[in-house]
């Protein structure tokens, strides 16, 4: 039987989210009940990371990160949250190398003690997903 957080409801099919966004929804289930991690455990995560401990690490700092917990809607659900398009705004940012939109969407959100962390995470995981999609140039977003 599987996880009734894991399937869409009924009647409706699936809807195709980003990557980033679906492995943060899969990842969220799990990290709720889990401890958060501080933002300076960040810095030591390995550049060469999988995928899978990048999420993770996200989905654990994000609720200490921004200003107020985030919404992270389940897996299957149609549509995204403002946090979830936020997140994808910071990838696009991030790896267009636009520092203003950046600082911008950082300030809005996050702790100024936790900026940088996030800033490093997100970028590292949207490299991460796009190397695996053999996306040269991009974020992975629709």
């Amino acid at each position: 039987m599987s996880h009734p957080a894991l399937r869409p409801e009924t009647g409706t099919t699936p809807v195709p989210q980003p990557p980033l966004i679906a492995l943060l929804r899969l990842a969220s289930l799990t990290c709720r009940a889990g401890r958060r991690i501080p933002p300076a455990a960040c810095t030591v995560i390995d550049p060469a990371a999988p995928v899978e401990d990048l999420v993770v690490a996200l989905a654990r700092l994000l609720p200490g990160a921004l200003c107020r917990r985030p919404v992270i809607w389940r897996p299957g659900a149609e549509g995204r949250s403002f946090d979830e398009d936020w997140l994808l705004a910071l990838a696009a940012a991030l790896d267009a190398g636009d520092a203003d939109s950046t600082r911008f969407l950082l300030g809005r959100r996050a702790h100024r003690h936790a900026a940088p962390a996030l800033r490093l995470v997100v970028a590292r995981l949207d490299a991460r997903l796009r190397a695996v999609a053999g996306l040269a140039d991009g974020p992975v977003t629709p």
